[in-house]
């Protein structure tokens, strides 16, 4: 899968250019380094394959190499943040 970052927001694409899936996280207004994930979307036709995951993993991975501060608002990226220990470290408490 091939992953594409631009102004906070990491998505993939089909061949075609139909989105796939995307994960966006603005920043926070006046809180310098954080962000919020305010959602994970995944396309209809690839639902069940791990995709919001690795969106998940892509985000995490991004957000520890720039230093962010993460809050979260997704439902699905609070479940993950619960089950992963180290993608924890990033939480902003």
């Amino acid at each position: 899968m091939n992953f594409q970052h631009e102004n906070n927001r990491i998505y993939t694409t089909d061949q075609d250019g139909t989105l796939l899936g995307e994960i966006v996280f603005p920043n926070v207004p006046d809180v310098a380094d954080t962000v919020v994930v305010e959602r994970t979307f995944v396309n209809p036709i690839m639902r069940g394959q791990g995709l919001a995951a690795q969106l998940v993993e892509q985000f995490y991975q991004y957000a520890k190499q720039q230093g962010l501060h993460v809050q979260l608002l997704c439902p699905y990226a609070k479940k993950a943040f619960d089950q992963n220990p180290d993608y924890q470290q990033l939480l902003d408490r």
